[in-house]
Parts: structure tokens; C-alpha cells; sequence
């Protein structure tokens, strides 16, 4: 059992009580709860510490702070790649977004910085994409990528949300005659 979390919802016990309700030998653990300051003794009693500890400081963070950053399109792709797809992505699937990143996306928004980046840019990159004959699985998994590369930013509040766009497959039945 949590004996923080109990304790924490205790509030105010003895260490006889908490081992009837934990039903373990407690000792060790309120040692190291005393220890870090998560609880007090006094008076007999432990006490749950929910003040916060002298010297803390809180600040509330929101987007406006980071709104002006210049981050170039290839710093953002290596902190991409570095803290997120090196951590959740299989080796294989690394390897290929940096392939994507390396020939497809950074020659041609290098002269961006990821703030800059808005739909007629993106707009642009695909048309480069189309005229240099990439497959269209290929120009699929660019425009999928630079998203993810936006939305990764945007979540993180380093960007506006502002640039939101899907990737689609455009079939026949979704193209409309005059």
C-alpha cells in the first residue's frame, strides 16, 4: 500500500494506525516521508505536510511568453527528433523522418523560422513536391510529417495554433465536374 497516499489522506495519524490500515511494517517508509518533509511528527501524531516548502516558487506559463522565439526549421526538427521520435518511435521509423526532414522539408523551408511557417508556405512545399516527381505516398508522408513537426510545437506552446491543416487522399468521388 501508499503509505504517502495515505498519509496524505489521513491527514493526522499514529504510526499504530497507520499500520493497522496499511497492515505492513511502516517504519521505514515514514522515515523517508519524514525525511523529504512529506510528513511531520508532533505531538504524538504524524502530520500530512501539503504546504509547500520554503524557497518554492510557482509561476503560471502560457503561449504569449514564447510567442516570438525564433527557432530555425532545423533546430525544431532536432529537438523533434531527439525528444520525441528517438523516444517513442522504432529505429526504423527514425531513420526515415530524418530522410523526409534532410530531402524533402528542410531544403526548401530552411529559410523559415517555425513561427513563419503558415499555409501558403506549406501550400508552396507541396507544389515543390509535386514538380520534383515525388511519388505521392511520398509527398503523403512530407506533409504528414511537417505537421506532426507543428502540432508537436503548437502543443508544447512554442507556436500559435494558427497553422492547422490535414493531409488527405483526394479520390474520385471526392473531385466535383463543372
Amino acid at each position: 500500500m501508499n503509505i504517502e497516499k495515505l498519509a496524505k489522506h489521513l491527514k493526522e495519524f499514529t504510526i499504530d494506525e497507520i499500520e493497522i490500515i496499511a497492515e505492513c511494517d511502516c517504519k521505514t517508509e515514514l522515515e523517508r516521508l519524514l525525511n523529504s518533509n512529506k510528513i511531520l511528527f508532533e505531538n504524538g501524531f504524524y502530520k500530512y505536510n501539503d504546504k509547500p516548502k520554503a524557497g518554492e516558487n510557482y509561476e503560471i506559463f502560457s503561449p504569449q511568453k514564447n510567442k516570438h522565439l525564433k527557432i530555425s526549421i532545423e533546430d525544431a526538427k532536432d529537438y523533434f527528433m531527439k525528444n520525441y521520435v528517438k523516444k517513442y518511435c522504432k529505429f526504423e521509423t527514425y531513420r526515415n523522418y530524418n530522410a523526409i526532414f534532410n530531402f524533402n522539408i528542410l531544403p526548401f523551408l530552411n529559410c523559415y523560422y517555425l513561427h513563419e511557417i503558415d499555409i501558403e508556405s506549406i501550400k508552396e512545399l507541396f507544389k515543390i513536391c509535386e514538380v520534383r516527381r515525388l511519388k505521392p505516398r511520398r509527398i503523403k508522408n512530407t506533409m504528414a510529417l511537417l505537421n506532426q513537426l507543428i502540432k508537436y510545437f503548437q502543443h508544447l506552446g512554442v507556436i500559435d495554433r494558427t497553422c492547422v491543416y490535414q493531409v488527405k487522399k483526394v479520390q474520385d468521388k471526392n473531385r466535383f465536374g463543372i
